[in-house]
């Protein structure tokens, strides 16, 4: 048995792991279960949305809680050191950058207590098979309670604005495992789910969201461990042949699909930006260079942590590599830059498909949408995947699952 992603053995270890897997995944079910409430109550931006918020974040706590022991019993050690090192930076730029100070210690809860922990848990599990369960449960879940929030949208229960990026995040979880099932193995049902799950997306979600799943869909029909019998062959260029002609007509898809939406009130701002021409970064190519130029005034040192927030009135840059260069400079943001770029592409290549295809998931999750959106300083999808890419690469070699 491998210790990778496997068949689940029986282990003394397999109950930690589950604790640690359902502690990991609990923010994205607890998140989008917060945000049904917040919009169906019409809450948000309320004192008692904020009530629920911090119920919420109450919930993930108990989860990380519970599971901590089992984290303590592992990384006991990584623990301590991650810790240690991480509050030496930012007590460093603490002082280097008294400008920055009420940012910084904005971002010390997400950071020490969901950052930083879902770093170190996702190191601390053994065995990856139960990690790949409670993430295709959590996905199901999370499923239908998008599907909940959908549907109540499409008849006029609630409304979400113009659209939401965080419900497209929230749906991101879902829509690549029923992604990956229906390109392993062919299902009506994951076939059924996956088109509502992108119609969700697509009518009241950001772009953001499709790049992601467009990175997983290339990666996943490029893999390099696929195996390439006579039907497979025959089922890729099928799929290939929809692709190409879907992107023939692709304006015609789009309107024909905008039109529809609309005529059940649903003004897709996704759909509306495809429709323009010219590419729309939605004014972060100004975000880009107020960040850029504050770089370039201070280029050994950079802006500091939090630095993007002082100059943007507390928005981030929404663009991990900017950001990076932004927070320790151009030459230290370079390197980790760099860094980050050759675990990545080190990690894609791996000889063993169920790694591959674990971290192309999580790739797609953790990591795409940064280029885009969020902050890595704050988003555990990040720090789940840093955390995938660091333990399979340290255990190259196979390894029993309860060593």
């Amino acid at each position: 048995m491998n210790a990778n992603i496997g068949r689940e053995v029986k282990t003394p270890f397999n109950q930690d792991d589950k604790k640690i897997s359902i502690a990991l995944m609990s923010s994205f079910v607890v998140l989008t279960i917060q945000y049904l409430i917040l919009i169906y109550f019409n809450l948000i931006e309320t004192n008692t949305g904020s009530y629920i918020q911090l119920l919420s974040k109450g919930v993930v706590g108990l989860t990380f809680i519970y599971a901590l022991p089992a984290v303590l019993r592992r990384s006991k050690i990584k623990f301590i050191v991650v810790y240690f090192v991480s509050m030496f930076i930012f007590l460093m730029h603490y002082a280097i950058f008294p400008e920055n100070r009420y940012y910084v210690v904005n971002l010390l809860f997400s950071f020490y207590f969901i950052s930083i922990p879902a770093f170190i848990y996702t190191i601390s599990i053994r065995n990856f098979s139960i990690f790949k369960e409670v993430i295709r449960r959590a996905s199901y879940i999370v499923f239908a309670v998008g599907f909940i929030i959908g549907m109540l949208t499409f008849m006029k229960k609630i409304s979400i604005g113009s659209y939401s990026m965080s419900l497209s995040y929230y749906m991101l979880l879902p829509t690549l495992v029923f992604c990956n099932e229906i390109i392993e193995k062919f299902s009506i049902k994951s076939f059924s789910l996956l088109i509502l799950s992108l119609l969700i997306i697509l009518s009241l979600g950001s772009r953001g969201a499709i790049l992601c799943i467009l990175i997983f869909v290339f990666l996943k029909f490029f893999s390099p461990h696929s195996k390439k019998t006579f039907t497979k062959i025959i089922i890729d260029f099928s799929i290939l042949g929809i692709v190409i002609l879907a992107l023939i007509f692709l304006d015609e898809i789009i309107d024909l699909l905008y039109n529809l939406l609309l005529s059940y009130g649903i003004n897709s701002r996704t759909l509306r930006l495809f429709l323009r021409e010219g590419v729309h970064l939605s004014g972060r190519d100004k975000i880009y260079e107020s960040v850029i130029a504050e770089i370039l005034q201070r280029p050994l040192l950079g802006i500091g942590i939090a630095g993007d927030r002082r100059i943007i009135d507390g928005s981030y840059t929404h663009n991990f590599f900017i950001e990076i260069l932004g927070n320790f400079g151009i030459l230290i943001g370079f390197i980790i830059n760099i860094t980050m770029v050759f675990l990545i592409i080190r990690s894609l290549l791996t000889k063993d498909k169920e790694k591959y295809d674990f971290i192309i998931m999580w790739l797609s999750l953790g990591f795409v949408h940064l280029l885009v959106s969020s902050s890595y300083l704050t988003d555990i999808k990040f720090w789940i995947f840093l955390g995938v890419m660091m333990k399979f690469m340290k255990n190259r070699k196979h390894y029993e699952a309860n060593k």
